[in-house]
């Protein structure tokens, strides 16, 4: 299997071998990272992509969930080429960052107020700041495995061990700050009621890992009630369910509001970009006019890109094509049947899995306690914890096949993936999972 997928792709290869003596691993993001190498790609387009050596792939990691209009939208390159020539960066204000604000705060809930920064990880870290700043307090009670971007605050509670820092590099007192619990309202209360610092409770609204482990039976409400009681703010990761689940984002569908919202990828039409969007009064500590002299005072916030008139450009375009609720809509509808149709497959191999997930998007399960397709029971661990060889053989037999998975076992739709590209994608999978049963790689049932 490794050597046919060799032979595929030899330009991959070479570039990789040239990449390893500039970049660290040979990789810019350790998700990009893959065996026997990762493959490099030259154009996209629609719902496909085509790599250095001229492979075309059914794409599911649309820009890491960023392109629920799918690659190179003609609205959004030409949005983007109208502003070209007018400049990439002013300095200064500009009317596009006004205009991308409001329809953020017609589509998003908690927004009264919007703060754009570069990026999901720059939003989660001036979440964090704001929320400590409203509150007086100092820690922030999180899941576990919800992601939150790769900032010093979210090193503990995103890989297994749940409880321990993924990664050297961070002080001790900033991991003391973060209060890691299993998701479920039970522990929640418990954290909260032990703890008097905790100024935030922060999730994807989707479950964890953009829904890879689900949310128990009105979480969400429950959180918001515990956020009030204990004087805590409710913060929604939404930087891949915003705008994707709805136009108005998770907290748009499930009728829950957060304090604050992180949001990034579909805002800005896949170009670089992120906000926070939040309700007036904690927002207000970023109001440079506002009278700042009592306590706790203003709140630091820079970025030489924010708001940069190339992706105010594209958010622009991207959220109104959003509002409509179609591209949602028929995203959605294409998700539901790749799920059935590969959870099928796993069926009548009778391996040990499951295909779900919520909204426009598909988890893959491959390992024991799931039966007939359905994951009750199984938490974070088991669900976060299929062995690397396992993810790495899905995946390797998928693109060597000719469809892409956005990381690890799962993937996103998007509005312009075909039906056609479904019932292909739904036969690759059938394909798969033969050779890694043939071979061992997976558990039957």
């Amino acid at each position: 299997m490794s050597e046919e997928f060799e032979r595929a792709r030899p330009r991959s290869k070479a570039l990789y071998e040239r990449a390893r003596s500039a970049l660290p691993g040979g990789v810019t993001s350790e998700l990009r990272a893959a065996h026997p190498f990762p493959i490099f790609f030259k154009r996209a387009e629609g719902p496909y992509k085509w790599d250095a050596d001229g492979n075309k792939y059914i794409d599911y990691s649309m820009g890491s969930a960023a392109l629920l209009l799918g690659h190179s939208h003609p609205l959004i390159t030409q949005a983007v080429a109208d502003q070209l020539p007018k400049g990439t960066l002013y300095t200064h204000l500009t009317e596009l960052e006004v205009e991308w604000a409001e329809r953020v705060q017609r589509l998003v809930p908690s927004a009264e107020r919007v703060r754009f920064v570069n990026s999901g990880t720059e939003a989660s870290i001036l979440a964090f700041r704001v929320a400590r700043a409203a509150t007086g307090r100092s820690k922030i009670l999180r899941f576990e495995g919800h992601f939150h971007g790769w900032g010093d605050d979210t090193s503990v509670g995103i890989k297994i061990p749940f409880d321990e820092p993924h990664t050297p590099g961070v002080l001790s007192a900033v991991n003391e700050a973060v209060v890691v619990c299993p998701a479920d309202a039970a522990s929640a209360e418990k954290a909260l009621a032990s703890d008097p610092d905790i100024a935030a409770i922060i999730l994807e609204p989707s479950g964890a890992s953009w829904g890879t482990v689900p949310l128990p039976e009105n979480f969400l409400a429950d959180l918001r009630a515990l956020a009030d009681k204990h004087g805590a703010l409710l913060i929604f990761d939404e930087v891949i369910s915003g705008f994707r689940w709805s136009p108005g984002g998770a907290q748009g569908l499930y009728g829950v509001t957060p304090d604050l919202t992180m949001l990034a990828k579909n805002l800005t039409g896949g170009l670089p970009g992120g906000a926070v969007a939040g309700r007036e009064k904690p927002m207000r500590l970023l109001d440079p006019t506002f009278d700042h002299t009592k306590t706790p005072g203003f709140v630091f916030h820079r970025g030489t890109f924010s708001a940069n008139p190339l992706s105010a450009a594209a958010g622009i375009a991207a959220l109104e094509i959003f509002e409509t609720g179609e591209p949602q809509r028929r995203a959605d509808a294409l998700a539901a049947k790749l799920r059935e149709g590969m959870g099928r497959i796993l069926i009548r191999h009778e391996v040990a899995g499951a295909v779900y997930g919520p909204s426009s998007t598909f988890h893959i399960y491959l390992g024991p306690g799931a039966r007939k397709g359905y994951i009750g029971g199984l938490g974070p661990r088991e669900l976060k914890g299929i062995p690397p060889a396992r993810v790495q053989a899905l995946q390797r037999a998928l693109r060597q096949r000719g469809a892409d998975l956005l990381s690890y076992t799962g993937g996103v739709t998007s509005s312009v993936h075909t039906e056609e590209d479904i019932d292909r994608t739904i036969e690759i999978f059938d394909d798969a999972i033969k050779e890694l049963a043939e071979n061992d790689l997976i558990e039957r049932l």
